[in-house]
């Protein structure tokens, strides 16, 4: 029987880029999804060199996926309308290819793939409903759903609405739309990607303090500025803190999760703290949770660990646990 691998899907992948030369690497990142090039990018700048086992097992199952999975490559959007043009005569592909503009043709709905979806509704929400509507429906069916569940429900309801009395995307309704992201790109200037607030500045900052240096700073803002100490101190405390947590109280822990909750919170969860997971796990447990494993989405991923999260908080709360085993001796 093989030996499970510690490591994460995102940290395998990243240790076959990371052992690519820059050529190769960076060839391979472009032709990435953008969502997946951000989480990579986050795991490589934070993760340990895999070791030798750990490579090989890597290796071993990047050759079973290379037979398993086909690596047939999408076309480009030129190499696309060639081939229609071949197959059904200039006039229908052209006609065909209006119907495939919202997949990028537009300089500027290309960039919102890149975007998360707060800063998708920063920039569309003081525009008309049918305007939301359309540039939701130029997202692919992941993105276009966060956005729409980021609005008030209301206007999730007229939204979805309106994408279902959608009828087509006209080239020209797509030109009128790229220029609206135009004018506020060059006029806003506003920078893309996940806005960092200082709450989650100062909670990162703390976070990576000694347990002396941050108890006096928290102490000092508690006093000077307490609703902020308490959002810093929300913000402090999320999956990858779990690692902090004592030997036996991360065994608490777990036995109050479910295999459900579990499996899919291991699957993105970093090599270190997948291990202390694991090691207070009884053969059953281990078992259970291994007849679970598949190949999870970063939802799904995300979704259980907030939870593992909030039950940590809860079992904290009345003095059941600890969080940060360092602050034991501290006073």
């Amino acid at each position: 029987m093989a030996t499970a691998i510690h490591l994460s899907d995102a940290e395998q992948a990243a240790a076959l880029i990371m052992a690519l030369d820059k050529a190769q690497a960076a060839a391979i990142m472009r032709a990435l999804p953008p969502a997946d090039v951000h989480r990579l990018a986050a795991v490589m700048s934070g993760m340990d060199a895999p070791s030798s086992a750990e490579f090989h097992q890597v290796l071993a199952r990047f050759h079973s996926d290379v037979k398993t999975f086909s690596g047939v490559k999408p076309s480009a959007g030129d190499a696309v309308l060639s081939l229609l043009e071949e197959a059904l005569g200039a006039e229908r592909a052209n006609l065909l290819s209006d119907r495939l503009a919202l997949h990028g043709q537009s300089r500027h709905i290309s960039k919102l793939k890149w975007l998360e979806s707060n800063t998708i509704v920063e920039i569309i929400q003081r525009e008309h409903p049918q305007i939301q509507a359309v540039v939701i429906a130029c997202l692919d069916a992941r993105q276009g759903s966060e956005v729409l569940l980021a609005f008030e429900e209301s206007r999730r309801l007229d939204l979805l609405a309106r994408l279902a009395g959608l009828k087509n995307l006209t080239p020209a309704a797509l030109e009128e739309l790229d220029w609206l992201l135009e004018q506020y790109f060059s006029q806003v200037g506003r920078p893309l990607g996940r806005t960092m607030t200082g709450d989650s500045l100062a909670a990162a900052l703390l976070n990576e303090m000694d347990v002396g240096s941050e108890s006096n700073l928290l102490n000092g803002l508690r006093a000077s500025q307490p609703e902020h100490a308490a959002r810093v101190e929300e913000l402090m405390f999320g999956f990858a803190q779990i690692g902090n947590m004592a030997e036996q109280d991360t065994a608490l822990l777990v036995k109050q999760l479910s295999p459900e909750i579990l499996a899919p919170a291991l699957a993105e969860a970093g090599a270190q703290l997948r291990r202390k997971f694991l090691s207070t796990l009884s053969p059953e447990q281990k078992q259970a949770v291994s007849a679970l494993s598949r190949r999870f989405t970063q939802a799904e991923s995300a979704a259980a660990q907030i939870e593992i999260v909030k039950i940590a908080k809860q079992m904290a709360a009345v003095g059941e646990i600890i969080l940060d085993a360092r602050k034991i001796d501290v006073f």
